[in-house]
């Protein structure tokens, strides 16, 4: 098996089919062990990835096990039972003798499984696959396979035309325009095909195995191709950048045989300062000439330098004999520099290394830069949602999509809202003597039980005064429904007040009563300030006209004015009272007793 290089699925298949083998007391592996052996990979990597059975074996199995399930699964094969069927048949065919294997000895492939290699080896690929180790089995028609699969021959032989490689240009080209063809069973007239002959080609789920593979006088260049665009593609989609420096360091030693040392240089927040984000070999001390480094970064040009007579004071401590500083570079700015460096002889580095490096360090910078720019978006994020906690859920994720979109601006409108003014009674006198923390924590057990009911309701809070809050509804998103919601968060709020009150009397901890006030209007609403600093705020008589109703208003009580009651006269039972005010006169209010719910004749009540 040493004349080719496996795929892990191939190689965890052939142990499978020798575990079968060995169980029957056949001392050699036939095609239909091999054929059992691949169709139980699917069930070894289900087993694991239950943890049911660890296995290094089949760690990179997966791909290969999904596409074969899937082949199955296109052709109406039931795996299991293919299973099934091959220990029935392989039993049957098993050595008569009851005598067990000699201990320690070596299974080996039958002149049948040998030739199935053999042909697998043929289609030129340098790592030998799963797909590619079933065609050769299916394709050489082995009697103990066949005579197990006689009722799924259909399937198979559908699998087998998918898994041949196309034959022809023509053929791909009809397969491509013709929506008519969904298989490989047409045929096209030998005049007109134009044979393509396929000479290299390699599994992209196994390149580096198809690397390691290749014959040791591959070209170098195609080497280093290779692991470049690997590091390519893990730069696109690695989450932390520390990790992804680190790899990189690690690859171009290997990419750069004569370096010795590795170390990457990053610039801190403020550009001020090289920080060492990666470095190699691990446990090593990096040895780097800051003066060469600068110069890489000022030039923006990579370099190698070699020991002369004039070295700077790192170069002739640390014995380097020859060094490559190669910067990294994005939007026309340096950010950071790829330092590599040995003891060797002089001239170790050539114009190649030097362009590997340049080509790697254009790829890190872009990292660098797109990790750099998502930091910056979710701290961005991040601010802009704090900022705008004074909002609902909802109606916060509409406002960032507009801020966005860049039209969350300075501005206000007029509109006609209903405005809520929430306030404890007495909390003077209730907080005197009190410890500063003791009430700091009674707002904030009532303020976070009342903002939620506010938020449940769509409402947005203008602002926290003391011991009140004043909410607005119908702002800054335009609702048809702000009257009902605003008294129904009004409702909801007296109620989630007597429930943190009922839980600090019982640990014996002061507790308070709130009244409201809830009035409609037209107000002035936006983000007011400057493009430095905006928050949201309304203004108008109606604000003004609120308060008087939460001043009127005893703990425990939602008073709406008549405003809000002439759009739900019939959405809400109340008792029509009278407040007095310090210099408007008498104010006719209503005290709410129940919100009714058309379908469920009422929902809230107090």
């Amino acid at each position: 098996m040493a004349e080719m290089a496996l795929s892990p699925g191939v190689k965890l298949a052939w142990r499978v089919a020798g575990d079968l083998a060995f169980q029957e007391k056949d001392p050699l592996i036939e095609p239909r062990h091999l054929f059992f052996g691949i169709f139980s990979l699917g069930k070894l990597v289900a087993a694991a990835e239950k943890g049911h059975k660890k296995d290094d074996l089949v760690v990179g199995v997966k791909p290969e096990a999904d596409q074969l399930d899937e082949l199955a699964r296109r052709r109406g094969l039931d795996i299991p039972s293919i299973r099934r069927a091959v220990r029935r048949t392989s039993a049957a065919r098993a050595p008569k003798s009851s005598s067990a294997l000699p201990h320690g000895q070596a299974l080996s492939r039958s002149d049948a499984s040998r030739h199935i290699f053999e042909q697998a080896a043929t289609q030129g690929f340098p790592v030998l696959d799963v797909p590619s180790l079933l065609r050769a089995l299916l394709q050489a028609h082995d009697s103990g396979i066949e005579e197990a699969t006689a009722a799924m021959q259909v399937g198979l032989s559908a699998i087998l035309r998918e898994l041949q490689p196309i034959e022809s240009l023509t053929q791909l080209v009809s397969m491509s325009l013709d929506p008519r063809m969904t298989d490989l069973d047409t045929v096209v007239s030998q005049e007109f095909r134009e044979a393509v002959q396929v000479t290299e080609a390699v599994d992209t789920r196994f390149a580096m195995q198809s690397y390691q593979a290749a014959a040791p006088q591959a070209l170098d260049s195609i080497r280093r191709l290779t692991v470049l665009s690997e590091l390519t593609w893990e730069f696109g989609t690695q989450g932390l950048l520390e990790p992804m420096l680190q790899k990189a360091v690690e690859q171009l030693l290997r990419l750069v045989s004569t370096g010795e040392r590795c170390a990457i240089l990053v610039n801190d927040a403020t550009g001020s300062e090289l920080l060492l984000k990666a470095h190699g070999p691990l446990g090593t001390v990096p040895m780097i000439s800051m003066t060469s480094a600068k110069r890489a970064i000022a030039d923006q040009k990579g370099f190698i330098w070699n020991r002369g007579k004039e070295m700077t004071r790192t170069q002739k401590e640390s014995k380097v004999e020859s060094g490559m500083y190669v910067p990294l570079v994005v939007n026309g700015q340096a950010i950071g520099v790829i330092c590599i460096d040995c003891t060797c002889a002089p001239q170790s580095f050539g114009k190649d290394d030097l362009l590997l490096v340049t080509s790697l360090a254009h790829q890190l910078a872009l990292a660098i830069a797109n990790q750099q720019l998502l930091l910056t978006l979710k701290q961005n994020t991040d601010v802009l949602e704090r900022l705008l906690t004074n909002f609902s859920p909802k109606v916060r994720t509409r406002l960032l999509q507009r801020a966005q979109m860049g039209r969350l601006r300075l501005g206000g409108e007029q509109s006609v809202v209903s405005v809520l003014c929430a306030d404890i009674r007495g909390f003077t006198q209730l907080t005197a003597g009190m410890p500063t923390d003791d009430v700091v924590s009674l707002l904030n057990e009532y303020f976070a039980a009342l903002t939620e009911c506010i938020f449940r309701n769509d409402g947005t809070i203008d602002k926290f005064v003391g011991d009140a809050i004043l909410a607005v509804f119908g702002s800054p998103e335009a609702d048809p429904q702000h009257c009902r919601k605003a008294v129904v968060a009004g409702m909801e709020m007296q109620e989630a007040a007597r429930e943190v009150s009922k839980r600090r009397k019982a640990k014996s901890e002061v507790s308070c009563e709130i009244g409201i006030g809830i009035h409609t209007g037209q107000v002035l609403h936006g983000f007011i300030g400057s493009p430095e600093r905006m928050e949201f705020t309304i203004i108008g008589e109606a604000v003004n006209r609120t308060a008087r109703y939460c001043d009127g208003a005893k703990g425990g009580q939602v008073l709406i004015s008549p405003e809000i009651y002439q759009h739900l006269w019939n959405a809400v039972e109340v008792q029509q009272i009278s407040i007095p005010t310090k210099h408007e006169g008498d104010f006719v209010a209503y005290r709410v007793q129940r919100v009714r719910d058309p379908g469920e004749r009422t929902v809230i009540s107090s």
